[in-house]
This record gives C-alpha cells, sequence and structure tokens, in this order.
C-alpha cells in the first residue's frame, strides 16, 4: 500500500453550535490514528484544533446574536467550515468562521501586563523571534507584524509549525482591518509530524 492512501482530507460545514466541537474532534482523532499517528502528535493537533474550531464557533455566536439572527430557527445555515489533511508527514487545518474576525489592531497594541508575577516571561516570549516567525497575519494580502497574541493563538502556536489568519470582508475578499463589513476569519495551521 503507497502512502498516498493513507492520506485522509476533510471538508465540512456547521452552524455555530458547541456540538461541533466535540464531533470534529471525535473524527479527527479517528483520522488520526488512520493515518498512525502517536499519541503525543494526536494530542497536540487535538488541542490545536480544539482551541481553534472553539474559538471559530464562539465568535460567529456572538456575530449571530449581535445580528439578532434566529440561530435556533436556522439549523440550515453553514457558519463553520473545517477542513483538514492528513497525510503520513503533515497535519493542515483550515477553520473558516463568519464571526467579527480577528481584531488585529488591538493585538498589535498589546502590551505585557505589568504587575503579574508573569511580566518578564511574557516580554521574553513576546520579543522572541521564532514565535513571530511562525505566524503570518495578513491584512488585504500584505503581511503586518504582529507583536503580542493571546493565550490561545500561544498554545496553538506552540504545537504548530505555521498559522496563517486571513480576514473575510464583506466588501473585498480579504479586509484591511476589522470594521463593521467584516465578516470572518479563514485560519490555517499546518505541521510536521514530530512523533514516530
Amino acid at each position: 500500500m503507497s502512502n498516498r492512501n493513507l492520506d485522509i482530507d476533510f471538508l465540512n460545514s456547521y452552524s455555530a453550535n458547541t456540538a461541533v466541537i466535540p464531533e470534529v474532534i471525535e473524527r479527527l482523532i479517528g483520522d488520526l490514528r488512520k493515518v498512525r499517528y502517536t499519541q503525543d502528535d494526536i494530542d497536540e493537533i487535538v488541542l490545536s484544533m480544539d482551541e481553534a474550531i472553539t474559538n471559530a464557533v464562539q465568535e460567529t455566536m456572538k456575530t449571530n446574536q449581535n445580528l439578532h439572527r434566529r440561530v435556533e430557527a436556522d439549523d440550515d445555515r453553514r457558519d463553520i467550515t473545517v477542513r483538514y489533511t492528513i497525510s503520513k508527514d503533515i497535519f493542515d487545518a483550515t477553520i473558516i468562521d463568519h464571526g467579527k474576525g480577528l481584531d488585529i489592531f488591538n493585538i498589535l497594541h498589546s502590551t505585557p501586563q505589568t504587575g503579574t508575577t508573569t511580566y518578564m516571561n511574557q516580554i521574553i516570549s513576546y520579543a522572541t523571534e521564532s514565535e513571530k516567525s511562525k505566524i503570518k497575519v495578513r491584512l488585504n494580502g500584505r503581511e503586518i507584524p504582529l507583536r503580542g497574541i493571546g493565550a490561545g493563538l500561544k498554545v496553538i502556536l506552540h504545537f504548530m509549525d505555521a498559522i496563517t489568519i486571513d480576514l473575510i470582508d464583506k466588501e473585498k475578499i480579504l479586509s484591511q482591518s476589522v470594521s463593521e463589513h467584516t465578516d470572518g476569519t479563514i485560519f490555517n495551521m499546518k505541521r510536521k509530524r514530530r512523533y514516530k
């Protein structure tokens, strides 16, 4: 049997509901096992995917509530799309949501929290070049520098080799900023298999 036969491609869309998270994660675990990933790889990938999907669902639910959409009456709506490819050596996933979008400008201006016991660690972490090089944030197709990130992204960065975030805009394909026209986020993460 060739290695290509072990590759798994998954794509599905869901309404924004927390019930989709365990459904996708259960499927992901099964698929990672089919491609014979180790439990350490599975744990790290699942933690990252759980965080990314949870964020996508929560942001989309907030947007739906703010727009006064009747979520319970609109079960056929598809707000979240999850795609992943698992090969012998690479895991690649994309989560597309229709939430308010990652507020990159707030992230760009965030600074380490003075007065906390982890202040020095935050400074070191925020300044680490390896962390910056693993994440690409694009506005209108142009990469922008990222000075600080939230805890969820830090977790994902720890377990992934690369992350790319693009904003979806109702008026353009990619937005220059988070605005009333922002209609979601395209979040891609990749990693090489780490454990054999």
